[in-house]
């Protein structure tokens, strides 16, 4: 957390967390102070570090006494470091979280276009656990319905999998698996009739909604959850902001880790997702031995 307005929506989150999230939630609040802060503390004679990592704590309890969540934390800690994501980074490994819950800057209101803070950016790109990207002005309201599992059927899922269905099962939601086929390109059976056409389409997607089935079936999603498999046709992007407009707790997707070109020709649907999203998405890394995924 900041104590900035940015993490409204995470603190949010956090105390229906600690209201929802089951007997096996333990919620820490990590407030780190970066190298440029800390410059700026010497200026203004708030050093020696003891001191300065003294008041910065006091700050961050008054934020969440005044959020009226205090009691929901097991631990309130500051750190010095260098930059934050690094630093949350290593805590989120040190510490063995489930996961990293982050503020996103963007709200979702006319002349404040939706997109991720430089933290939580950086997080995306290169954290080695899960990373929930909150928007800062999330309602309540909207955390109603299944976990949503965004997947391409691959291995780079299979990490995000096992994540959203332990998630449903210690938060005893439905979980729903969905998987969006990419529009066909028909240019090539121009010459075919309208019919075939039609049924070449069908059995696309007929075989990766087969193919979505086995996958789920393979990582036993199914096991001890209410399990719903949806299948469309459409864009990716469109179709999960779509979804996750409805309500949901948390949609989960993994990363696909794209190289600094890649990022520029392409996007990322998962910072486009938690960019834009007006609920809670978790970013899921791949497992270290699973093979980058090209969709």
């Amino acid at each position: 957390m900041d104590l900035r307005a940015t993490s409204a929506g995470a603190l949010r989150y956090s105390a229906w967390l600690h209201a929802h999230g089951g007997e096996g939630v333990e919620l820490q609040a990590l407030h780190v102070i970066e190298q440029l802060d800390q410059h700026y503390a010497i200026k203004l004679g708030l050093h020696p570090r003891g001191r300065l990592i003294s008041l910065t704590r006091e700050a961050t309890r008054d934020v969440l006494r005044q959020a009226g969540i205090e009691g929901c934390f097991e631990e309130v800690d500051v750190l010095p470091g260098g930059a934050a994501d690094e630093v949350l980074d290593e805590q989120l490994l040190a510490r063995g979280a489930a996961g990293l819950v982050v503020g996103r800057q963007g709200p979702l209101r006319e002349g404040f276009p939706p997109r991720l803070g430089r933290v939580a950016r950086h997080l995306l790109r290169h954290a080695g656990g899960p990373v929930i990207v909150v928007p800062p002005d999330l309602e309540e309201a909207k955390l109603e319905g299944p976990i949503v599992l965004a997947t391409d059927a691959g291995p780079s899922s299979v990490a995000a999998g096992r994540f959203a269905a332990e998630r449903a099962r210690e938060w005893q939601r439905p979980l729903r698996v969905v998987h969006v086929v990419s529009p066909m390109d028909t240019g090539g059976l121009s010459f075919l009739p309208r019919p075939a056409e039609e049924g070449a389409r069908q059995a696309r997607f007929q075989a990766q909604r087969a193919e979505v089935e086995r996958w789920a079936e393979e990582l036993g999603l199914a096991e001890g959850l209410e399990l719903e498999l949806d299948v469309r046709a459409g864009s990716a992007i469109d179709e999960l902001l779509a979804i996750s407009r409805l309500g949901s707790p948390l949609v989960v997707c993994g990363a696909r880790r794209l190289s600094w070109l890649e990022r520029h020709l392409k996007a990322s649907h998962a910072t486009t997702l938690s960019s834009h999203a007006p609920v809670p998405v978790a970013v899921v890394p791949p497992e270290a031995d699973a093979p980058e995924s090209n969709r």
